[in-house]
């Protein structure tokens, strides 16, 4: 396993994955216990659409991917807080036409090279160095924001009415916390894909909470099963050739379900 580490393209994996490992899972239960969780699913399909279009206009679509899929995810945002329509409507809404232009993109330009389905899985073994810099600077802006407001958006996540009562500005934190998930995926679906990164931030929490009821521990646990998830991930699928974010995915669940065996064998509670 160790001789991997001789090989660029492996240390820019590990750096890439652990970054997204980390994002991933601090924002995971601010997003999954508030019941928005549908949210990374539709923001990877506006990702979709935004690497198509900036594939086709720029040599660095994340140029154009990162702004399209900000711009996408706080028109949700508006949307499910404006009374206008309900979250899941908003989410299905906007993911759904952003993805069917990226198909039709893709149908009707003659300079696009490059497969649908090499956007759907990604790679994370060809990523770039703009790629890894991006999710180190996201991961960092991530944890950053993440200690500065845990206790507002802790309170958001479990309490909106208290948090509105106790003055804080929960709107501004969700167009904060909505602008940085947007990033995260964009990096994500370009090395994990479009159908995969929304697993990582389910999975983490989902995992997490099988074992302790407190939310920092929560938090805490999510990052480190994530990280080690991520690793092994990366680690197995190499020399097996297989889909780095679909070893990943298939791995947490394999963990959830070793899990949910062991709570039900043992009459384990969640502490």
């Amino acid at each position: 396993m160790f001789s991997l580490l001789q090989y660029d393209f492996i240390i820019h994996a590990l750096f890439i994955g652990l970054s997204l490992a980390l994002s991933a899972a601090l924002i995971s239960p601010f997003l999954v216990l508030n019941q928005q969780a549908m949210i990374a699913d539709g923001l990877a399909h506006v990702s979709f659409a935004g690497l198509v279009i900036g594939l086709l206009f720029a040599n660095q679509p994340l140029i154009i991917a990162i702004p399209f899929v900000i711009l996408a995810s706080l028109l949700i945002k508006y949307l499910a807080t404006s009374d206008k329509m309900n979250s899941d409507a908003a989410i299905g809404l906007v993911a759904s036409v952003s993805f069917a232009i990226g198909l039709i993109v893709i149908k009707k330009s003659s300079g696009f090279h490059l497969s649908a389905e090499s956007m759907l899985v990604g790679n994370i073994f060809t990523a770039t160095r703009l790629d890894l810099i991006l999710s180190l600077i996201t991961s960092g802006l991530i944890l950053i924001f993440i200690l500065r407001f845990y206790r507002p958006l802790f309170l958001m996540t479990y309490d909106d009415e208290y948090a509105k009562f106790a003055k804080i500005k929960g709107k501004t934190l969700g167009y904060l916390l909505s602008l940085l998930s947007a990033v995260f995926i964009v990096i994500g679906v370009r090395t994990i894909g479009t159908l995969l990164i929304s697993a990582f931030i389910v999975f983490p929490s989902i995992l997490a909470s099988q074992w302790t009821k407190s939310f920092r521990m929560t938090v805490i646990l999510g990052v480190i099963i994530s990280l080690v998830v991520v690793i092994t991930g990366i680690f197995v699928a190499h020399p097996l050739e297989i889909p780095v974010g679909s070893t990943i995915v298939v791995l947490y669940a394999v963990l959830l379900l070793f899990m949910l065996a062991i709570k039900r064998l043992f009459h384990i509670k969640a502490s």
